[in-house]
């Protein structure tokens, strides 16, 4: 990187004097912009960025003349220039869960919708998301996803995907049934022959399953991520998990043996554990240490979805943000059947409501701990899930976090380079710096000041084009 250079009247009326006739195509210079340095937490002097075929071809003293030759120059003394979001639990095509009538079967099922997925993918990118992880989904219709986003038949973020998830039940498009090691070596296999980036594993699998799956995965040198319950955290790191998702490590085997038999004994079905199992855990108990070392010493992939749970928490107050965001930003059939049938708070009674309230401050100091740790932490929202919309959600969770006690600076990592490095992108996703793709937020303020500054962004560049503030709205549907 060239030494910095003080912007002067006499630089200024260079680059004045330097401005091109006409810009060459797919040359881009942002000059004036303040580098957010994400990996040390700390934002530089003015800085000209040169983008070209999609990537960051220099960064260079304001005004340069190499920078700005044949390119189409944007001015932006005053602002910041960060890399772009990374939402590490986005289900993209997930269509609604419904439940039918087949014969005299009872068939769970939650169909990819290509329509759905395509609205998705312009809100993720009005509110800053340039790249996500896709969970788990149908493969095929990732694969539709892609190809219409390479040809530039949309606009969207780029999408890392997992198959259905395996577990003990079948659910057409989100899930598949596995009921021995060889069924799940099978499933591994198809999945990666269609595409998957990843391999997910669901809270149905015995200890014997799961570790037949994470096998699995490595052998066909994939990363495998869990979503567990019974299964405890620490053991399933112990067989060599590389990912966890959602704050929410609800296994009796994690809390003291007293409370661990208490539990089992009272613990409803259904989603009662979100906060039955927190009202026993103590955040700053030896339980909480041996999680917290666990954590340290295997340093999973970890998305917290704080998100997801705070909206089922506050989900019985009609002026909640998280129905208001639903309403204006998720697809009309997700948003019909968060209404009339999908909810992580179904059957919940008003005095449910008030105890998973009153255990948030626990889940918050248990954020709060592992996200000061050594372990891979990312941002997600379980995006396509009850209330959770595309896009603004993963400021919802950035905010949260922060209400935790996570520092900005450890958000802002998470959310870009550690994400990027975690999805074994980081040689070009992630950071701001020569050869890396341009996908960029320009943001009036400095992000490390103020988490809110990334959410009203006063542009983006996405593969290296300039989406100015009209352009975003109209992605998020606000023209």
């Amino acid at each position: 990187m060239h030494p910095l250079i003080p912007w002067s009247l006499a630089g200024l009326l260079t680059c004045v004097a330097v401005l091109p006739a006409q810009a060459a195509a797919g040359a881009l210079a942002l000059d004036g912009v303040r580098v957010v340095d994400v990996e040390r937490g700390r934002s530089g002097t003015p800085r000209c960025v040169r983008i070209e075929n999609g990537r960051i071809a220099a960064i260079t003293r304001p005004g340069a003349r190499a920078c700005r030759r044949d390119a189409e120059v944007v001015p932006l003394a005053g602002r910041y220039l960060m890399p772009g979001l990374i939402d590490m639990h986005a289900h993209l095509s997930l269509g609604p869960l419904v439940v039918r009538q087949d014969g005299d079967a009872i068939v769970m099922e939650a169909l990819p919708d290509d329509a759905i997925a395509e609205h998705n993918a312009a809100r993720l990118v009005g509110f800053g998301v340039t790249t996500i992880r896709n969970p788990a989904g149908d493969l095929a219709a990732a694969a539709r996803y892609e190809t219409r986003r390479a040809a530039g038949a949309l606009t969207g973020p780029e999408s890392f995907d997992a198959g259905p998830v395996l577990n003990d039940a079948e659910v057409p498009g989100l899930a598949t049934a596995v009921a021995t090691a060889d069924d799940v070596r099978r499933a591994v296999g198809a999945q990666v022959e269609a595409g998957a980036d990843w391999i997910k594993l669901y809270t149905g699998l015995s200890p014997e399953l799961l570790q037949a799956g994470i096998d699995a995965a490595h052998a066909q040198g994939r990363p495998a991520v869990a979503h567990l319950e019974d299964v405890a955290w620490t053991d399933a790191l112990a067989m060599g998990l590389d990912g966890l998702v959602h704050l929410m490590p609800v296994s009796p085997d994690l809390l003291a043996p007293a409370d661990a038999e208490a539990y089992r004994a009272s613990r409803r079905p259904g989603t009662y554990p979100f906060f039955e199992w927190w009202e026993r855990f103590d955040p700053d108990g030896p339980e909480a240490d041996r999680l917290v070392a666990a954590f340290d010493r295997h340093r999973p992939v970890f998305d917290a979805t704080l998100v997801a749970f705070h909206a089922a928490f506050v989900q019985d107050q009609p002026d909640s943000a998280y129905l208001q965001d639903a309403e204006r930003y998720a697809h009309p059939r997700l948003l019909a059947n968060w209404q009339t049938f999908f909810t992580f708070a179904l059957g919940w009674e008003p005095g449910d409501f008030e105890r998973a309230r009153a255990v948030w401050p626990k889940i918050q100091r248990m954020a709060a701990r592992l996200y000061a740790g050594a372990a891979r932490m990312t941002l997600g929202t379980d995006m396509s899930n009850p209330w959770i919309a595309p896009g603004i959600s993963l400021h919802r969770e950035i905010a949260l976090l922060a209400e935790a006690g996570v520092p900005n600076a450890r958000i802002l990592r998470a959310g870009t380079v550690d994400a990027a490095d975690a999805l074994g992108a980081g040689e070009r996703l992630g950071r701001i710096a020569v050869d890396y793709e341009a996908d960029l937020l320009v943001l009036d303020g400095d992000p490390l000041a103020d988490l809110a500054r990334a959410r009203d962004a006063h542009a983006l560049v996405l593969d290296g084009r300039y989406l100015d503030r009209a352009a975003l709205a109209a992605l998020r549907g606000e023209e």
